[in-house]
């Protein structure tokens, strides 16, 4: 069995909230780097003063892509919509940072992701056992018709 399905689905949705939130951060700063110079669109060089953010968002890419697979699977059981898989077809740098200054996963995006995480937690909270019921004394089961007719309407 593989690693990812040993664990609780509570437990992954934490796993998969972390790893989210650790992406779009390195998506954020790959951004923000992207945007202090001058650059050409659509360039597959990473220059030198962005390899280190682009190092970053490729390795937390890497660790967001093998939770996808068991987040659709959630999505699916719990009837939940899922927008985690629009994550993996960003395309940073399609753009010259002069033409475009929004980020490439849009507001809406990143909504729609928090409240799929959100839905799947309260999902998978695993409620606590109830409390068994109190030693009182057991009814007798012989009882006479009148008896059940009187416990049947008191």
């Amino acid at each position: 069995m593989r690693a990812d399905t040993q664990i609780s689905d509570r437990e992954f949705v934490a796993n998969l909230r972390a790893a989210v939130d650790a992406y779009l951060s390195a998506v954020d700063r790959w951004e923000a780097a992207y945007h202090k110079h001058y650059r050409l669109p659509g360039s597959d060089k990473v220059s030198a003063d962005m390899e280190k953010e682009h190092s970053e968002y490729q390795e937390r890419r890497r660790e967001l892509e093998p939770l996808l697979p068991r987040a659709h699977r959630l999505c699916l059981k719990h009837r939940l919509r899922n927008p985690l898989g629009g994550l993996m077809r960003v395309s940073l740098g399609r753009f010259a940072p002069q033409q475009r200054t929004d980020s490439a996963i849009g507001r809406g995006e990143r909504n729609a992701v928090s409240v799929c995480l959100l839905e799947l937690h309260e999902a998978c909270v695993e409620w606590a056992a109830e409390a068994p019921p109190s030693e009182k004394e057991p009814k007798p089961r012989t009882r006479s018709l009148l008896g059940r007719v009187i416990d049947y309407f008191y």
